[in-house]
């Protein structure tokens, strides 16, 4: 059961205290275990708001999420174990800063497409689902930090303010476990820096690609050699910060491993687009063999474990479209919602900021248990007054 700790006080109670934003002073605590190797339990801390104080800007319910920030925090904690010196720098220095400096090579509409038309002649882009238009994103002024992106699409995995932070804490939590599992079982030591290094930034231009819009969505992502256009132009971007060949292969292998033929050639193709876009020669830099075609043989293991520490979303993704159908529901049944409303942007306001605070995986947890139905509206109730 969801019950509340004796620092908590009842829903009718808070909002004779409460007025407007005041309302987010406050922190409710719910159980939550915390990692095995942790003797107390910790609580998800949960800031309530007002339906009517609703951030409208979906960086700001990220900004006010004890668990985005718990994440994060975890992200620089885990980073900060790489013994390279060098390395882990470099991996701080983006989670820090993701801009996109490659794109300083695109300043007119010409250069990309030159660009768009190199990739085209290789079939790393299909001109039905991207034209050079729509390539690269808008390159903003400000770009939104890693700690206010979502962790995908809109309606795909972790897509809430900040959930590319839970998302890429979870990884580095799967990662870490695989090189010691791997350790206690096998007896051997991976290249636990580059494990992680990789892990961290497989997912670093997110913060680009699904720029918030005004409506509280996020931005629609395009393809790029088969994939989601931010594998890519996350590997473009370590590319072109000078990060070590090793990394950045291990990091193309995210979203697939050299386990046959057809995704050596996936992989293969990912590090040739982000070649192309960053202007780099990919063999020079030892990211493919001489003929330009395979990966560097003998295949390590690191780029396995990252692709496996990246699977994630095999849960996360219907997790996440169940939990949107739930909260729909719950806005409408008890929040008065119109189905107009349930489907535009104050609905986004209500599902971005609900998302933040405790995630689309605790939610779909609790849809499993006795008594879900009563159990989500209680959770709800306790973030949206």
């Amino acid at each position: 059961m969801n019950t509340l700790t004796e620092n908590s006080i009842s829903r009718r109670s808070f909002l004779k205290l409460a007025v407007g934003s005041a309302a987010g002073a406050m922190l409710f605590r719910m159980p939550f275990s915390a990692d095995a190797k942790e003797a107390a339990t910790k609580a998800m801390e949960i800031r309530p708001i007002a339906l009517a104080d609703l951030p409208k800007a979906a960086e700001e319910a990220a900004k006010a999420s004890p668990l985005v920030k718990n994440s994060y925090e975890d992200i620089l904690s885990i980073v900060n174990t790489i013994k390279d010196s060098s390395l882990k720098s470099a991996v701080l220095s983006l989670i820090k800063n993701p801009f996109p400096t490659f794109m300083e090579n695109y300043t007119s509409s010409s250069a990309i497409q030159r660009t768009y038309n190199k990739l085209l002649d290789l079939k790393l882009v299909d001109p039905s689902q991207i034209t050079a238009e729509t390539l690269f994103p808008p390159v903003p002024s400000s770009l939104q930090p890693f700690m206010t992106a979502p962790g995908s699409g809109y309606m795909s995995h972790h897509p809430y303010p900040g959930g590319l932070a839970t998302h890429v804490d979870s990884n580095l939590h799967i990662t870490v476990g695989l090189c010691q599992t791997y350790k206690y079982v096998f007896h051997y030591d991976v290249d636990y820096d580059i494990a992680v290094a990789a892990q961290a930034l497989h997912d670093i231009e997110k913060p680009f690609v699904f720029q918030w819009q005004k409506d509280g969505s996020s931005r629609k992502e395009y393809t790029i050699g088969g994939q989601g256009a931010h594998h890519v132009l996350s590997i473009a971007e370590s590319m072109y910060r000078g990060l070590p060949a090793a990394e950045v292969v291990a990091q193309a292998c995210a979203h697939a491993a050299p386990t046959g033929p057809k995704d050596e050639a996936d992989v293969v193709g990912w590090i040739k687009a982000a070649a192309i876009i960053t202007g780099k020669d990919a063999v020079r830099l030892g990211l493919l063999t001489s003929d330009g075609e395979h990966l560097p043989t003998p295949h390590k293991q690191e780029g396995y474990i990252v692709h496996l520490g990246d699977h994630d979303w095999v849960l996360s993704v219907p997790a996440s479209k169940k939990t949107i159908a739930i909260l729909q529901s719950v806005a409408k049944k008890k929040y008065g919602f119109t189905e107009e409303e349930a489907k535009g942007a104050r609905f986004n306001q209500f599902r971005n900021y609900i998302g933040s605070q405790v995630s689309f995986m605790y939610i779909n947890h609790l849809s499993s248990l006795p008594d879900a139905e009563n159990q989500i509206l209680k959770l709800v109730e306790q973030i949206i007054l």
